[in-house]
């Protein structure tokens, strides 16, 4: 990945433009948010929001698959035990209501 360097200078109301390379790099368009963190080494870091929402994505995890479907498969592993919970219970029901007919 090729690197951008470029100047810029603050307006009288603190206002910096983002030179055209950084926001089309960035794909900046008007009216979208960036944001602005100072580094260790005291530099500034200008992020737009999606690759910073990508970057907190990925400290929870990959996006190789679907939060939805790892979801769905913990949903359809809980029912299937529930179901096997059910049919014992009801086995055992099924033998205690036999037990009792037998007397």
């Amino acid at each position: 990945m090729s690197r951008l360097s470029g100047n810029a200078r603050l307006d009288d109301r603190g206002r910096l433009v983002l030179p055209a390379g950084f926001r089309s790099k960035l794909g900046l368009k008007p009216g979208d948010e960036v944001r602005i963190s100072e580094e260790s080494d005291g530099s500034l870091r200008v992020e737009s929001r999606q690759t910073a929402a990508h970057a907190l994505i990925g400290l929870a995890g990959s996006l190789d698959h679907s939060a939805l479907d790892d979801l769905a498969t913990d949903r359809r592993r809980q029912a299937a035990a529930e179901g096997a919970d059910a049919a014992r219970s009801g086995q055992m029901l099924s033998a205690s209501a036999d037990a009792v007919r037998s007397r």
